[in-house]
């Protein structure tokens, strides 16, 4: 499955590498979080200082974030995007409904 985004970034599958390599060229940096998970949680615009980001698994994957000391982790991931500034990782059912987007970016995100 490739699909697009509300940001209109092209989705493939999620390669574990790519997400590390962009996300820890943002270690020490200040970012932002959008995470969704359906049904049941909304967060936008969450930030803090990026310490470390790794990502786990065979498919699916789990993403972990520490920032300013704490942990975000994400499981169940299977599609990413990464473009200038702004890393998406997505998450689909067995049904091919998506039912988890965490997107981390340089700059907040319209609200």
């Amino acid at each position: 499955m490739t699909e697009s985004n509300e940001a209109g970034l092209r989705m493939a599958p999620l390669d574990a590498r790519a997400v590390e390599d962009a996300l820890g060229a943002w270690q020490g940096r200040r970012v932002y979080i959008h995470l969704e998970v359906n049904p049941g949680a909304y967060w936008r615009n969450g930030s803090g200082r990026l310490d470390a980001a790794h990502v786990r698994g065979d498919g699916p994957y789990r993403l972990f974030l520490r920032v300013d000391g704490g942990l975000l982790q994400i499981d169940a991931l299977t599609h990413m995007a990464v473009a200038e500034g702004m890393v998406v990782c997505t998450g689909y059912d067995d049904l091919q409904r998506l039912a988890r987007t965490v997107e981390v970016g340089l700059e907040p995100f319209a609200l």
